[in-house]
């Protein structure tokens, strides 16, 4: 069977199971767990259990002493893999993705998403800030933003286990992709750093999840939410609270 053929078949057996399955199984909300610091974020040297009450991310810090208004234009790098944890990648191993090479390229593929995800959501009119290259220009703020794991779909062992009741939902809880990062911003011109975040997210588990039967299709989601929540972030005055996505039934 190639592979447009199985595709295929774990798309008819989803659908199937979305017929069948009780829709008490139905979990409502994207799950969270802790993630343990890599060395970028240790090396800034701020306490990793910090959180700003407005912001959604795991942990949150800026240097209050900074006023956040002395700044117009953002510098992004791009986004890193130095600090990936691809040593779990076996967590991400299925018929799709059969070895550390193919795991690697999705990682990559991933990040150059999120650069171009970022792009977009700081383009948007609500951003007060420049999106800018030139780190000479007074007033310039750098992101660098590590992405630290990444588990992917297993499209195959997602649709095969709604043969068994209850399948889908264990497999959930087993399987769900999950993204993690790290961000440190910086003042372009003295290198101080004035705030660093970082975040750990699955996807949200859904009756029947379509985009599961992708590898890397959740993840992107996640990195798509990150950057609303990066941008509105930076822009207080529009976003006094960022949230998360409420999930509704499915």
């Amino acid at each position: 069977m190639n592979n447009q053929s199985s595709i295929r078949h774990l798309f008819f057996t989803a659908a199937f199971a979305a017929l069948v399955c009780p829709l008490t199984n139905c979990a409502l909300q994207k799950s969270v767990t802790k993630q343990e610091s890599t060395a970028f974020l240790r090396s800034a040297g701020v306490s990793p259990s910090s959180k700003i009450a407005r912001l959604p991310f795991e942990h949150s810090w800026r240097d209050r002493k900074v006023d956040p208004n002395q700044y117009s234009r953002l510098v992004l790098h791009p986004v890193s893999l130095r600090y990936l944890r691809n040593e779990q990648w076996q967590q991400s191993e299925s018929s799709f993705l059969t070895t550390k090479q193919a795991y690697q390229a999705q990682a990559n593929d991933l990040a150059q998403y999120w650069n171009k995800s970022l792009v977009t959501a700081f383009g948007s009119p609500n951003n007060r800030l420049k999106l800018a290259h030139d780190t000479s220009v007074p007033g310039t703020l750098v992101a660098e933003i590590a992405i630290t794991e990444i588990v992917f779909s297993h499209p195959d062992t997602y649709a095969l286990s709604w043969a068994l009741p209850g399948g889908g939902i264990a497999e959930g809880a087993m399987f769900a992709p999950s993204v993690a990062f790290e961000a440190v911003v910086r003042d372009a011109a003295t290198g101080k750093i004035v705030a660093t975040a970082a975040d750990r997210r699955s996807t949200k588990i859904k009756l029947v999840d379509f985009n599961r039967l992708t590898v890397a299709k959740p993840n992107r989601e996640i990195c798509d939410e990150w950057s609303q929540q990066f941008m509105q972030a930076f822009n207080k005055e529009l976003f006094p609270s960022v949230k998360r996505s409420w999930v509704g039934l499915y």
